[in-house]
């Protein structure tokens, strides 16, 4: 049955602002809906279950926070690209990345994309920059020297976020979303804008078409 579209108060999130949670303890399977119990079910991996457990709790408890609405339900769908939205609140979107056990999602009020790794993450970053960064972006990977390793990764998380801004990911071309600095990028002439984030063991970075006013770093305890 169709639900009529909630507005979010400005005095909730405005315009500008950017929410990043980060969901952590034991959330309870009765807040998912029927489907996703059953997907939840499927997943063979304990690690993966608990994180789409904990990642699709928090959504549902965020959904109803900024809608001030306790029996709201959010209705899932999924851009062909595979980023989720909620239907029937229009001006509310989210972005979910999740390492390991850590999950983090954001909420905005215009499309936001968001990415997070692992700062220890090993891997033959120089010959994955070779294929899939810009000749700019590996000079200055070379450039980094000692760091090279933490600026690949940055550069990695933030061309990730251009992605899932966009709505595609990586399947969307990692050589498209061009990383001019630590806070601006580039989709396909379109200019981005980017924010930092670290915690402990993880680097992350949000981007967005909207230059942000305010991103606040919060926390939800199941």
């Amino acid at each position: 049955m169709p639900v009529a579209n909630f507005k979010i108060d400005a005095n909730i999130l405005d315009y500008g602002q950017f929410d990043v949670w980060l969901p952590e303890g034991n959330p309870d399977s009765n807040l998912l809906s029927p489907e996703e119990v059953g997907r939840l079910h499927s997943i063979s991996s304990q690690n993966v279950r608990e994180t789409f457990l904990l990642s699709r709790c928090a959504i549902h408890i965020l959904s109803k926070y900024y809608t001030k609405n306790f029996n709201f339900l959010g209705d899932f769908r999924t851009h062909p690209g595979g980023k989720p939205f909620l239907i029937n609140v229009p001006d509310l979107h989210f972005s979910l990345s999740h390492t390991g056990s850590e999950v983090a999602i954001v909420f905005s009020r215009s499309p936001v994309g968001f990415d997070m790794e692992k700062s220890g993450r090993r891997t033959d970053f120089l010959a994955l920059a070779e294929r899939f960064f810009t000749p700019t972006e590996v000079a200055a990977i070379v450039a980094a020297g000692k760091e090279a390793s933490a600026c690949f990764l940055e550069l990695w998380t933030a061309k990730e976020a251009v992605l899932k801004l966009e709505g595609t990911g990586i399947s969307g071309g990692l050589e498209r979303a061009r990383i001019l600095s630590k806070s601006e990028g580039n989709l396909d002439g379109r200019r981005v804008y980017l924010h930092s984030l670290e915690w402990p063991g993880l680097v992350a970075k949000l981007a967005s078409f909207e230059k942000p006013v305010e991103v606040r770093s919060r926390r939800i305890i199941f």
